[in-house]
């Protein structure tokens, strides 16, 4: 320990104002990796390993595709088309408004119901439950509640992860994203 008026030797001089630069190094790193996050959190309503956000729910990309593989699953077993990841992530962004219609005019389809439909589907995941009740409650749904979802879906708050594509919530479409950052290169290189 120093006391007032103790000279330091070179050597220890040096060493002391490097612990005081690593620290005041590390400290200035943490603050500028925390504003970093900060900073790139604040860019969008997008939230790591999120597909979609609906009205502040996120539906994972591991919902998705696991509902996208055991539909695989079913559509092999039963011999049709596969169905692709931004269609079950457009149904599972449907799933809540149809559901709830379907509920609240008397025709509401229970996840009960949903199991017997996919009985080839061992452990079916609740995004594969929500799927399929939207599939078999949209049918018996009158225009009048079709329309009713269109105009809750076309004012709710609905974040779409890019790689899924852009939402079209008058629609009830997800286009696929043109990757407009990709540019394709007019230059040539001279042999």
């Amino acid at each position: 320990m120093m006391t007032k008026g103790t000279a330091l030797a070179p050597l220890q001089h040096i060493r002391s104002m490097l612990g005081k630069t690593r620290t005041a190094s590390t400290a200035l790193v943490a603050v500028v990796l925390l504003g970093s996050s900060l900073t790139l959190s604040a860019c969008g309503a997008q939230q790591a390993g999120a597909a979609a956000i609906v009205n502040g729910s996120a539906i994972s990309d591991k919902d998705v595709q696991t509902a996208s593989l055991q539909l695989a699953t079913l559509a092999t077993a039963q011999q049709q088309q596969k169905v692709s990841t931004r269609l079950v992530l457009l149904n599972l962004i449907l799933a809540p408004y149809v559901i709830a219609e379907a509920d609240r005019t008397g025709k509401g389809v229970s996840a009960a119901q949903a199991r017997k439909a996919i009985p080839k589907v061992a452990n079916p995941s609740p995004a594969l439950i929500d799927f399929v009740r939207m599939q078999l409650a949209i049918p018996s749904l009158s225009q009048a509640s079709k329309n009713s979802i269109l105009t809750k879906l076309s004012k709710a708050n609905i974040t779409v992860n890019p790689r899924y594509g852009t939402l079209d919530a008058k629609q009830a479409a997800l286009a696929p994203t043109s990757p407009d950052w990709i540019k394709a290169s007019t230059s040539t290189v001279a042999p």
